[in-house]
């Protein structure tokens, strides 16, 4: 094994294949520039004085995941950026490197075989909060991989969130969504070579 994850350790970065219209974005110390790039061609949708104030919105959201992913350890989220959907239901991923001596899998879920190879996954259904609001958008599910890093003491996680209304009329949408990640996730695979890190 190679010395232990530090500051001049570089740690391969994933492959993972996203669907139509997602994005992986770089979790930085400047996470407001990110969502600037990523929206500058929305100011092309109508004219500044109507589209600023939307515009502006879509940026400080995706700020505010980006550093929110930021401050759970992260390097990359990856999220749906095209029509928003039709249901309030949505999701993303945080992909993050951690230190691990062990060289096993940690306990806990289930040991699935991925393209990456053997993975800890766990899915978790999020009970909503009692007397709660109906209209609030709340924390469903909860889908996280685990992958020992090859060549390195660390482990590679992958943690996914799905939030939105808790309706029984969207709980499809909720399946549908956990199957997406998990296909995603089980098709992710680590460079073939230094120079793709």
């Amino acid at each position: 094994m190679s010395a232990p994850v530090g500051a001049t350790t570089v740690l391969p970065r994933p492959r993972i294949i996203l669907p139509p219209a997602w994005e992986l974005f770089p979790v930085t110390d400047d996470n407001a520039a990110t969502a600037r790039t990523a929206f500058s061609g929305a100011w092309e949708s109508g004219p500044r004085y109507s589209i600023g104030p939307f515009v502006h919105e879509l940026e400080r959201a995706l700020a505010a995941v980006l550093d929110d992913a930021r401050g759970a350890g992260g390097f990359a989220a990856a999220l749906p950026m095209g029509i928003p959907w039709q249901v309030p239901v949505s999701t993303a991923v945080v992909l993050s490197h951690v230190p691990a001596d062990d060289p096993q899998l940690p306990p806990g879920g289930e040991q699935v075989q991925t393209d990456a190879g053997p993975a800890r996954r766990s899915i978790h259904d999020i009970a909503p909060p009692t007397g709660g609001d109906a209209e609030s958008v709340v924390l469903l599910r909860t889908i996280d991989y685990v992958w020992r890093v090859p060549g390195h003491d660390a482990h590679l996680v992958a943690f996914a969130s799905i939030s939105g209304l808790a309706v029984p009329e969207y709980a499809p949408v909720t399946e549908a969504l956990t199957l997406l990640v998990t296909t995603m996730l089980d098709a992710l695979t680590w460079p073939d070579s230094e120079g793709e890190r």
